[in-house]
């Protein structure tokens, strides 16, 4: 039995993914809440956990708007079983939390303890769960654990109930039990605004000393200060950008979590999907990037938007790079990020496919993200969540904002992007 304090001794996140490595052949998740950030970092692992035979089955709650509608249709591809937990009166929240994994050649695990299934949760929150592991410290709690799964799969329990079908997840949806999540974090983040203008300056301080793993690996390691006395080699890492402005930190692969919005307006292409991404960009109002690897040695201008999917602005040179793009439970492949020479800007051509074969710009036919707001998250360095939000969100996404451009130079013409807290 251990108790692990996350982030201190480690991330669950991680250990769920080293164990769901080995020839486990049931998968239990109790949760809260659930959201595409903890649901995509563990998605291939599971993936590969049924391809090997494994059942995977969750009990999620939708109390406090604390699970996205993306979430749950992400869990209904992944499980065997999904059941969503909730009970009507406000005196009662459902907010277990457990991670257990039985049979196969492996003594059976399970945690319990404050962990979501988010990205926070799993990764980067202060969590406190208690680990047990091997048939004795299981035998000790596993009758009262096989009775709660027996009560939640009870069709006779009015509190929870089987999702059969994407149409259940629509329903819970237009009953406001789920929002989608660009919604859930607009509220979050203005309650946390008035919070802050109620008591003046932030009380407390920010944890910064935790080195968060990878969850994915990559080739290169991100966050390389640009300093006096650097190398040759990463010296011309930083070449100097337009305005001859330079970046304080380098630009690299890595799968650190971020999120980022950007203004469509009118797009180009023939079937307007083409988006302008900037090089760099002029601080709008009294956004700040001091710290993150955004920041530039002008206080006016930070790096522009394509450095969000880890591409160095000046490198010119670089043919292009594939990502896929997560949307409402499907991946799109092959949206392409390019240099285009011709008008000396980066861009983003949003014609992911489908394993079906639908065009993500075409999903709601030609021209569907014209006057858009597309909010990305990165799940890891080639693999993005997309959230669509039509541009009268504007107001509300900057409130989100650490810090907000325009591409380029401030102008009418000049759309705007910024960092999400």
């Amino acid at each position: 039995m251990q108790l692990f304090n996350q982030p201190f001794t480690g991330q669950l996140g991680q250990i769920l993914i080293d164990k769901l490595k080995n020839n486990y052949t049931e998968f239990t998740i109790l949760s809260a809440f659930a959201k595409v950030s903890g649901v995509l970092r563990l998605k291939p692992f599971i993936e590969a956990f049924r391809a090997n035979g494994g059942y995977f089955v969750a009990f999620i709650g939708v109390d406090a708007h604390g699970t996205s509608y993306e979430a749950l249709i992400d869990l209904f591809g992944l499980c065997d079983e999904l059941y969503i937990v909730h009970s009507e009166t406000n005196m009662t929240t459902f907010h277990s939390k457990v991670y257990m994994l039985a049979g196969g050649d492996n003594p059976d695990w399970m945690a319990v303890g404050s962990n979501n299934l988010t990205g926070g949760g799993l990764w980067t929150n202060y969590e406190t769960a208690v680990l047990l592991d091997g048939a004795d410290e299981i035998n000790a709690v596993f009758p009262e654990y096989e009775a709660l799964i027996s009560r939640y799969k009870n069709p006779a329990f009015a509190c929870s109930k089987m999702i059969s079908s994407t149409d259940d997840i629509n329903t819970l949806f237009d009953g406001d039990y789920i929002r989608m999540e660009a919604s859930i974090r607009s509220d979050r983040i203005l309650v946390n605004h008035a919070r802050r203008g109620q008591h003046g300056a932030p009380i407390f301080g920010t944890q910064s000393d935790i080195a968060i793993p990878r969850v994915f690996p990559a080739a290169t390691s991100a966050g390389t200060q640009v300093a006096k006395g650097q190398n040759k080699k990463q010296q011309e890492h930083v070449t100097p950008l337009p305005h001859d402005i330079r970046p304080v930190f380098a630009i690299e692969e890595n799968d650190n979590s971020e999120r980022m919005w950007v203004e469509t307006r009118e797009m180009t292409g023939g079937s307007s999907n083409i988006l302008d991404l900037s090089s760099i960009g002029s601080i709008a109002g009294n956004g700040d990037a001091t710290g993150t690897r955004y920041q530039t040695d002008n206080d006016r201008y930070i790096l522009g938007s394509v450095a969000f999917f880890d591409i160095d602005p000046s490198d010119t040179d670089r043919t292009q790079k594939d990502i896929t793009i997560h949307y409402r439970g499907i991946d799109y492949t092959s949206n392409t990020i390019k240099y285009a020479p011709d008008n000396g800007s980066w861009r983003i051509q949003l014609h992911g496919t489908s394993a079906s074969g639908d065009k993500i710009h075409l999903l709601q036919g030609a021209g569907w993200l014209r006057h858009k707001i597309l909010i990305f998250e990165k799940i890891r360095t080639d693999y993005y969540s997309l959230s669509v939000l039509d541009e009268q969100e504007i107001d509300s996404v900057i409130e989100q904002s650490y810090v907000v451009a325009y591409n380029g130079r401030i102008g009418t013409m000049s759309k705007r992007y910024g960092m999400l807290s």
